[in-house]
């Protein structure tokens, strides 16, 4: 909750300063990632029933890979290996409490680690079927296309060429 309050606190600060340069602060970057294993989904419960994939601001000098990975490490204690990036996503502002930011949604897997919660909220697994209406709008977006992304690589190793010895 006292985690909540400060990102609410940090938002308000930079859309202040935002209004007064004009609007010509660049958006922030963050990273999510999708883990699917088991037609269950990692997700994070975060303060006012909300759940998200694991995730959050890139620091400096930091790829979304690597983002992508050390945010799903804080936020759920497993250790995850990144892949493929699924998409990007332009994330604006709806609220004085949220950021402008462009969002990479990477796909990973998990490698080892053991599931703890952290300061930001409850990591656990959720079944797909129970998934879409758990999610806001944006997540929504993220798993419409990383079941996208998943058709076309369940197609792909499909039409794979077999060799013949």
């Amino acid at each position: 909750m006292l985690y909540d309050l400060l990102k609410r606190c940090v938002s308000i600060f930079f859309n202040l300063l935002n209004l007064l340069l004009g609007g010509k602060l660049p958006p922030f970057a963050s990273a999510c990632v999708v883990v699917e294993e088991n037609d269950q989904y990692l997700v994070v419960d975060l303060p006012g029933n909300r759940v998200v994939f694991p995730g959050g601001f890139l620091q400096h000098n930091e790829t979304p890979q690597q983002g992508a990975e050390r945010e799903g490490c804080e936020e759920t204690g497993l250790h995850i290996e990144v892949d493929d990036v699924i998409n990007y996503y332009a994330l604006k502002n709806r609220s004085w409490y949220t950021m402008n930011n462009i969002c990479f949604a990477l796909h990973g897997k998990v490698v080892g680690g053991e599931l703890r919660s952290s300061i930001e909220g409850r990591p656990y697994w959720l079944h797909e079927t129970e998934l879409y209406a758990r999610l806001g709008d944006d997540s929504r977006m993220i798993l419409a296309d990383y079941q996208a992304y998943r058709t076309q690589k369940r197609n792909q190793e499909v039409h794979r060429p077999t060799l013949i010895a």
